[in-house]
């Protein structure tokens, strides 16, 4: 047995979880492990240590990674009908397609993250509306959206930048 870890799904499997379990799973799992195979409790082997060491990268591994499990609360009706949703992972916007029919407590993917799940909560209440005829979105809402997702990155902006003064040129 090795104890190099290469992708999360190998540092969760030597932890013993699978990859949805999550940070705290996998916390509570590395301290678990290292209280039964730690020299002071346990005669130091080569079997051992490889396998101490095996789940420390593999903890290393979880946390630079950071948190990559988030919590989406979403309400009955929304689960069985579906929806689109963007959630926020530090300074970037998600998106995250829910598919109808989903479950308290299932996990799925933002779209074209494959390593950031979401756990889906929902809420047994359904939010009270404003009133009957406000609209489900606002404009400003939408316009804050599309300014978010159309915005080009610093990278493109330089391109473009450079186009510009070779073709000044």
């Amino acid at each position: 047995m090795t104890s190099r870890v290469t992708s999360l799904r190998d540092a969760y499997e030597a932890l013993g979880l699978v990859p949805g379990d999550g940070p705290l799973a996998a916390k509570s799992a590395f301290r678990a492990r290292v209280k039964t195979l730690h020299p002071d409790v346990t005669e130091p082997t080569p079997a051992t240590l490889t396998q101490l060491a095996r789940i420390v990268a593999a903890m290393e591994l979880i946390k630079s990674v950071g948190a990559t499990g988030l919590d989406l609360e979403i309400t009955s009706t929304q689960a069985a009908t579906g929806l689109t949703r963007t959630v926020r992972h530090g300074d970037r916007p998600l998106l995250v397609r829910i598919p109808a029919g989903v479950l308290e407590g299932e996990i799925i993917h933002a779209v074209g993250e494959p390593d950031i799940t979401i756990t889906i909560r929902i809420t047994a209440s359904e939010p009270v509306p404003e009133s009957p005829a406000a609209p489900l979105v606002e404009s400003a809402d939408l316009d804050a959206f599309i300014h978010e997702y159309s915005r080009p990155s610093a990278h493109a902006r330089l391109a473009r930048w450079i186009r510009k003064a070779q073709s000044a040129a």
